[in-house]
């Protein structure tokens, strides 16, 4: 069996050394994979930021959260406007390793660059809110230049999403048991 879209985010994300903190999120009732990542700012103890959710920040730092999604149309039903990026494709096709990773170039890079922007926000006393940017003009620019230079890989990755069991399935397929649960 080859290798699932979030195991293949998983293993490219450990191998990048990313400046950010993340987590891969696949959901097979939805079937998407979502990429929750973190960085953090220094900032002066009394600096106070408030997230979304009316939440301050811990004295001494600010924690910026977002999330890129892979989604099947078909299937999902996403809100683009609700993440960082979001990038439909067909799951039975397949999504190309190379713009994948490319994807993943581009979060490394806005992260960087959102830590900078990020710090030029808490100096700024007249800043109103802070919102990270993704520019898909990058990313095609990167994905063009990978193809040209022949490091763009066509391979293509399948969201590979195991449907869980109903509790009545898993009885009838515990065959140490014959069918019963023994409590």
């Amino acid at each position: 069996m080859s290798e699932s879209l979030a195991d293949y985010l998983d293993s490219e994300l450990k191998k990048m050394l990313a400046n950010f903190k993340w987590k891969v999120v696949k959901d097979s009732k939805k079937n998407m994979v979502e990429i929750y990542f973190t960085f953090r700012a220094e900032t002066e103890d009394e600096i106070q930021v408030q997230d979304e959710l009316g939440q301050n920040n811990d004295p001494g730092s600010v924690l910026f959260e977002d999330v890129l999604c892979f989604y099947d149309p078909a299937y999902a039903h996403v809100k683009p406007q609700n993440y960082l990026a979001a990038f439909s494709f067909d799951s039975h096709v397949g999504i190309e390793k190379g713009y994948i990773d490319a994807i993943l170039r581009q979060l490394n890079i806005t992260t960087k660059q959102g830590e900078v922007a990020l710090k030029e926000f808490l100096l700024d006393d007249f800043a109103g809110e802070f919102e990270l940017k993704w520019n898909h003009n990058n990313l095609e620019t990167l994905i063009k230049t990978t193809k040209d230079t022949g490091r763009y890989d066509d391979e293509r990755i399948h969201m590979v999403l195991e449907d869980e069991d109903s509790f009545f399935e898993k009885l009838t397929k515990d065959d140490g048991d014959d069918g019963v649960e023994r409590v």
